[in-house]
């Protein structure tokens, strides 16, 4: 573990010296490019107001986020469970899949206004597709032996599925989830840079305006934080429920 760490790590920490030399010795203007050392001390000043955008951007992200493995869960099992369901639905995700999501922004606003409502939505589509084919993958994956053998015991079809097939599409689930709650912040701000007037995506848009590119920089690395953390969160909570080999399972 301290090796998994300690490498990405040392590699983080060669780049940040580089780029805060290359930032003195080619003489970069601040309004270009801040040092590293800038960013902190940006953080450290205007932490207060960073904190306060922080909250909002992260709580409509882990509410679509939430949408979106409730939805996505749940239409990916309908497609394993009913073959004609899926030959019929399947088709128009992929072709809604295609849309550039940025191109809904707008659209979005129309319908549901500049509210939370809107944002939340966006996240909710970009990180909806991931968790829909994971979980279809990860049900369609189980061992057919496994589900005769089931059968032959007498066992319904919502046994085979709570003990056999759930259990199996675990990992391909959580890839999902990994997948889908960065795919979440990225809706977020994307919705946040057109219809906000809070949160980390419009004070970045709002450091552009004013050529603060430190506050700009310092946002976008309390956002980075937040991925991070986000993201941290899904794999402990696989390592918790996923205690069997997911590398095997996965072959």
């Amino acid at each position: 573990m301290a090796g998994q760490i300690a490498g990405p790590t040392a590699i983080a920490f060669l780049m940040l010296v580089i780029w805060h030399l290359s930032c003195i010795f080619f003489a970069i203007p601040e309004a270009i490019l801040p040092t590293p050392v800038k960013i902190l001390q940006t953080i450290f000043k205007h932490w207060e107001l960073l904190a306060i955008h922080t909250w909002p951007t992260t709580s409509e992200c882990l509410m679509g986020f939430g949408l979106a493995v409730v939805v996505g869960m749940g239409l990916g099992i309908l497609l394993a469970f009913f073959p004609m369901f899926h030959n019929s639905v399947y088709p128009l995700v992929v072709a809604f899949q295609v849309v550039p999501k940025v191109a809904l922004a707008p659209l979005f606003i129309v319908w549901f206004g500049l509210g939370t409502l809107s944002r939340v939505l966006l996240a909710f589509v970009i990180a909806f597709f991931p968790m829909v084919v994971n979980t279809y993958a990860g049900i369609l994956s189980t061992d057919p032996l496994m589900v005769r053998m089931a059968h032959a015991f007498s066992a319904n079809r919502w046994t085979v599925f709570c003990k056999i097939e759930f259990p199996n599409a675990l990992p391909y689930i959580f890839s999902g989830l990994k997948i889908g709650i960065t795919f979440a912040v990225i809706g977020i701000i994307v919705a946040e840079f057109v219809t906000a007037q809070k949160g980390l995506g419009y004070l970045i848009v709002f450091a552009e305006g004013n050529i603060d590119t430190p506050l700009l920089m310092a946002a976008l690395t309390v956002l980075s934080i937040v991925g991070v953390v986000l993201y941290a969160a899904v794999v402990a909570l696989e390592k918790l429920i996923v205690t069997w080999d997911v590398g095997q399972d996965l072959k």
